[in-house]
C-alpha cells in the first residue's frame, strides 16, 4: 500500500553503506587472505595441524595421521580424503600438516577467491542513485512503447487483509471471548 520507490531508495542507500564499509575494511586489511573467511579458518586449522604426524608416500602424496580422521593428501591435485581441501579450495588441517612438514607456505594453496585482492574487487564497483524522473533521457522509440502489467487471474471473494505468516513464524492463537473457540487471528 506504500510507494515502492521509497523502498528501492532505502535498499540502495543500505547497499551504498555496506559496500563502502566493506571496501574500507578490505583496504585496511594487511593479511594475505580475507580476514573473516580464509584467515580465520586457516588459523584454526594451523592449531589442529600441529598435533598431526605426516608420512611421506612419494613427492606429491602424504598420509597424515590424525586421531579422528586420517587424511591422504595429494598436493599437486590439491585434494584430501577429508574433502575439505577439494570443496573449499582452502588448505584443510591435513594439507597444512603436510605444508609444515615440507616447509611450504599453506597460504599458497588457497584459492584466489579467498585473497584480500578478490575481496576488495568484489566491492570496488560504485552504486549510483536513480536520478529524479524529470532528468531521465528516454529515446523516442521507447516513449511509444506501452508496458502493461502481467496478466493475472482475479480470484472471487473478499481479499485477505491480514498478512500470511512467513515460514518459521508462529501464528497467534487467541480464544474467542464470546464462544470460547480457538482460532487464528
Amino acid at each position: 500500500m506504500l510507494p515502492v520507490l521509497h523502498l528501492i531508495d532505502e535498499i540502495t542507500n543500505l547497499l551504498l553503506y555496506l559496500f563502502r564499509q566493506r571496501r574500507d575494511l578490505a583496504m585496511k586489511s594487511h593479511s594475505t587472505l580475507c580476514p573473516d573467511f580464509g584467515e580465520k579458518k586457516l588459523r584454526k586449522r594451523l592449531d589442529a595441524a600441529s598435533r598431526m604426524n605426516v608420512v611421506k608416500i612419494n613427492d606429491i602424496e602424504y598420509n597424515v595421521l590424525d586421531g579422528d580422521l586420517n587424511g591422504l593428501v595429494h598436493l599437486q591435485n590439491r585434494s584430501c580424503t577429508c574433502r575439505k581441501f577439494d570443496l573449499e579450495q582452502l588448505s584443510c588441517k591435513h594439507a597444512i600438516a603436510v605444508c609444515q612438514h615440507s616447509k611450504l607456505n599453506p597460504y599458497s594453496f588457497a584459492s584466489s577467491y579467498y585473497t584480500r585482492a578478490t575481496w576488495a574487487a568484489a566491492y570496488a564497483e560504485s552504486i549510483y542513485l536513480v536520478p529524479p524522473e524529470g532528468t531521465w533521457v528516454i529515446p523516442e522509440n521507447l516513449k511509444k512503447v506501452k508496458i502493461l502489467p502481467p496478466l493475472s487471474k482475479v480470484m472471487l471473494g473478499r481479499r485477505k487483509m491480514q498478512r500470511i505468516a512467513s515460514k518459521g513464524e508462529e501464528s497467534c492463537q487467541k480464544k474467542c471471548s464470546r464462544c470460547g473457540v480457538k482460532g487464528h487471528y
